[in-house]
This record gives C-alpha cells, structure tokens and sequence, in this order.
C-alpha cells in the first residue's frame, strides 16, 4: 500500500453531516486540502472538529454526505481503512494501552511485522529508530506507557502515526502537552513535514494557526462559519469569528499577597512510577490569596507533586503542611476533607467517571453527605436541582444532566471538574493543565474562575506549560526542573525568556 499512500494529493469533504443524540455535531460540512497543504482546523470545544476528524479515520459514519480522495469516493468504514489511503491521526485523547511498552503499542498498528507466528519486534525497533532520528521524536521504545509523562506519551502517539506510513497527517490538539520550546520546535517540524505530508492541524492556539497553517476553516456549532487563507487575517479575527465576540483573556491585576502561608512543602522526596527521585528535597510555600504558578518542562516532577498533595502518592521524605496541619500520605479522602480541591491532568480518567452522567460526577466527592443522600438513599431531585443550577453557572453544554461525561467534548468536562471544585468551597486548590486542549472562550471563563478563587482568599498551586497563563494568573512563579525548584520569581520579573532559561535547567543566564 505504500506506492498508494505516496500518490496522495488531494482530500475533499462534501456535505458531511453527523447527529448524536441530541447533538448535531457536523452540519453539512465541505472541506478541501490539497497536498502538502496545512490546513488549520478551529473552533470552540464541541464545534464538531474531531467528530469530523474522526469520521475520516472510520471512527464514526457519517448521516450523509461523501469523502474524496485524489477524486475518487472512498469509504472509510473502520480505522484500517483509513491506515490503508495513508491516513493517520494523532488524537487529542491517545489511543495507547497503558500497559504495555512503547514499542508493543507501535507493533500493534504494524502489519508488517505480523507477517510470521512471531511478532517482529526488531523491525518495529528499527522504524522507531528510522523515523525517531528522522524526525527529532526521541521516544523510550521500552518504557511501559504508564509510566510516561502526558507530553511524552504525545510525542509517542506521532511517532506510531508515522511509523505506519501516514502521508496524510491529522493532529488534533498536538501541542497542548508541550512547553514553549517544545511546541517552537513541533512547529518547525511540521513545517519540514509538509513538504512531503498533507496536515490537517487542530488547534486552539492561534499564534501556531498563524505559524503554521496556510488555509483556515473555522466551525461553529457543526458549521462551517469561514475559510480563507491564514495569513490574510489576524489571530483576533479568527477568535472572533471562532467565539462570536471578542475575548480577551483575564489578567491578574491585584497587588503582591501577604496571607499567611496555606500550604508548606519542605524537602519533599518522591519516587516516581519508575522508582526514581521525581521529587529530590523540592520546597515551596503558597499563601491564602495567592495563585503561586509551577513553570516546568513535561516530566519534570509536576504530577508527582500534584498526586502527593492530594495523598494519591506516597511520599518518602520531608513533610506537606496545609493550613499548620501535616498531610502526607494521609488518604485522598483525609485530603478532601481538609478542604484542598483538585483539578488534575488527566481530566478524562482522573477527574471524571466518564460512564457516569454529568450530575453523579458532580456531587462525586460529597455523595454521602446528608445535602445529597438520606439515609443512604440518594435526593435524586434536589441532585437534579443543584446539577442543573451548575450546568447553567458554568455554561455546561450538553443535552442534559443525564448525558455520560464521557460523551462532552473536553473543554466542558473540564467545566464539571471546574464546577464540582469550586462549588465545594475549597480552601486551597491544586490545579493542573486546566486550560490545556481548551479554546479562548473556555480558558477565559476558567481563568475567570480562578482569579475570583484567589480574590476570596482561597489559595491555588497553578501548574501550566503554558507560560502566557503563568504570567496572566500567578502572583510568584515557581520553576520546577529534575524535582527539585530552579528558582521562585515575581511576577514582575519573569518573562519568557528568564522562565525559558530556567526550565531548561539553567540557574544563571552567566552559564549560557
């Protein structure tokens, strides 16, 4: 199938239309993209975007209408097909088991290497190698997928895409994991892949649309609202048609913090998944009333951090003070009830019960209250009530309280997460990635949310790769590299630069 996948030029979308219960996610959509053209995708979350992505990877059939390939109409009725016309996506939610390694999960897609009653790992290995080098995607072919950090597991995902002969490119959210570096050098070589591959790039990140992308379709509730030429328009334009109004994202405006000191963290020491030091004698303070930022590359001890917080991870030396009470290793539920909120990385598999509806999600840390349950049996109106009045405070959109979480786009999951934190009055919130995958409109609303947490005296601990969000939200900004913290700076002095040096492992820019 090789010689077919090279011959690819040309792929058109006609009259595409898509309806889930309650939902019409694609509504008559046309779309074109010639070869070696980027096309930049975007939207709001729940525009339609990766629904219609996945239809042309024979996830889902679409109602009606038709999909072209070099002319000629195509079928895609399952994953394999597309794989086979050369099409290959790299999904915003990966497709990997967590447990088994990188290298069985690539072997798993590679026909090639099934040729035999043994399974071909050497060949897989060598393509790793081949397209690793070939590409700059460093990858541990034997490092079980568990144990990878969200980035790395990105950055493994397109790998595997690759690996099974894509010329067809589709990416979906692929720089929401990645560090400025990281996504300054993704773009470069997205740019150098185009010129043999065609690209379909969705994003919320308009400066990369800009960077990147040669065409422009924006969707607007399952419709196509634009389509013209990226550099015929500037990134508040497309925010604007993208959104319908102008957004402008929330800054934190108010004076240094003096409260007392909420949460106190001295020579923490936590092992990693792997078993080595994640965390090695890491100290930080955050005060009530301050947003204190965590600047860092991917993997650099961020989730340890947030897990031994919130006691979904042991730690081995040093002592975690909340509110002049020591919380390690004490039980998530302890923690809970100590009045620290969580927003994790993970929203899909850590924040949520996606089989769950919307409304048991929200009250899933406080069912056995006596506001939610009457001698054990749940208050399934007054929940109805409460859910409700939460879906429309924070703009939940769905068909219904009773809609499986799983089944919202991920802007409005991380809006329940949102809406179940903040609605328990937490007194301190650990906050992580909140804004990733997310667009302008639903950061905006988050990053309102948490400037009026702060406002109240509730102290927060934002870990972000995003450094505009950093410097918007934190009062400090605290860079974590290797486990341990480079340096703390206020929010006057740091920049993209200073924090961009820091997180490289550089202390003093005398060293550069």
């Amino acid at each position: 199938m090789q010689n077919e996948k090279d011959q690819i030029t040309n792929l058109r979308l006609e009259h595409i239309t898509k309806r889930f219960p309650g939902v019409l996610a694609c509504d008559d959509i046309s779309l074109e993209i010639g070869k070696s053209e980027v096309l930049a995708l975007v939207g709001e979350n729940g525009a339609g975007k990766t629904t219609l992505m996945n239809i042309i990877m024979g996830l889902y059939q679409p109602d009606s209408g038709s999909i072209f390939i070099n002319g000629q109409e195509v079928h895609l009725k399952t994953p394999n097909d597309a794989f086979d016309c050369g099409i290959g996506m790299v999904h915003q939610q990966y497709m990997l088991v967590p447990n088994m390694t990188v290298l069985e999960n690539i072997a798993l897609g590679m026909k090639d290497c099934w040729k035999t009653a043994k399974v071909d790992l050497k060949l897989v290995r060598d393509r790793i190698k081949e397209v690793s080098e070939k590409y700059g995607l460093a990858v541990d072919p034997d490092a079980f997928i568990w144990q990878l950090s969200v980035g790395e597991q990105q950055r493994v995902e397109l790998v595997k895409t690759l690996c099974l002969g894509a010329r067809f490119l589709i990416l979906d959210e692929p720089t929401s994991a990645l560090t400025p570096q990281e996504t300054d050098e993704l773009i470069v070589l997205l740019k150098r892949m185009s010129e043999e591959l065609s690209i379909i790039f969705i994003s919320h990140k308009l400066q990369e649309v800009a960077a990147l992308s040669n065409k422009v379709a924006i969707l607007r509730h399952g419709a196509v609202v634009f389509q013209g030429n990226t550099a015929e328009h500037s990134t508040s334009d497309i925010a604007a048609l993208m959104t319908g109004h102008e957004v402008k994202l929330p800054e934190n405006t108010e004076p240094p913090c003096q409260g007392e000191d909420a949460l106190v963290i001295k020579d923490l020491c936590v092992k990693s998944d792997r078993g080595f030091m994640a965390l090695d004698h890491l100290s930080l303070s955050v005060r009530n009333g301050e947003i204190l930022g965590i600047a860092g590359v991917s993997g650099n001890g961020q989730r340890e951090l947030a897990e031994s917080i919130t006691g979904l991870r042991r730690t081995s030396g040093g002592t975690i003070t909340a509110f002049g009470d020591e919380i390690q290793n004490h039980t998530p539920n302890h923690i809970i009830r100590h009045g620290i909120g969580y927003i994790p990385e993970e929203r899909n598999t850590e924040g949520i019960v996606p089989s769950m509806s919307i409304k048991e999600n929200i009250i899933l840390k406080d069912s056995s209250q006596s506001r939610f349950c009457s001698h054990t049996f749940l208050k399934q109106k007054y929940i109805a009530q409460y859910a409700e009045n939460l879906r429309q405070r924070f703009d939940i959109r769905c068909p219904g309280i009773n809609t499986a979480a799983g089944s919202l786009s991920g802007g409005n999951i991380q809006k329940v997460i949102l809406a179940r934190e903040i609605d328990r009055k937490p007194r301190f919130l650990v906050c992580v990635y909140p804004i990733r995958g997310l667009d302008l409109g639903a950061a905006e609303f988050i990053h309102k949310k948490l400037l009026e947490l702060r406002k109240s005296g509730v102290g927060v601990l934002l870990i972000s790769e995003e450094l505009d969000e950093l410097m918007n939200l934190s009062d400090r900004i605290a860079v974590i590299f290797k486990g341990q913290i480079q340096k703390t700076l206020d929010r006057k002095d740091a920049t993209r630069r200073s924090l961009g040096i820091l997180m490289a492992g550089v202390k003093d820019e005398k060293q550069l």
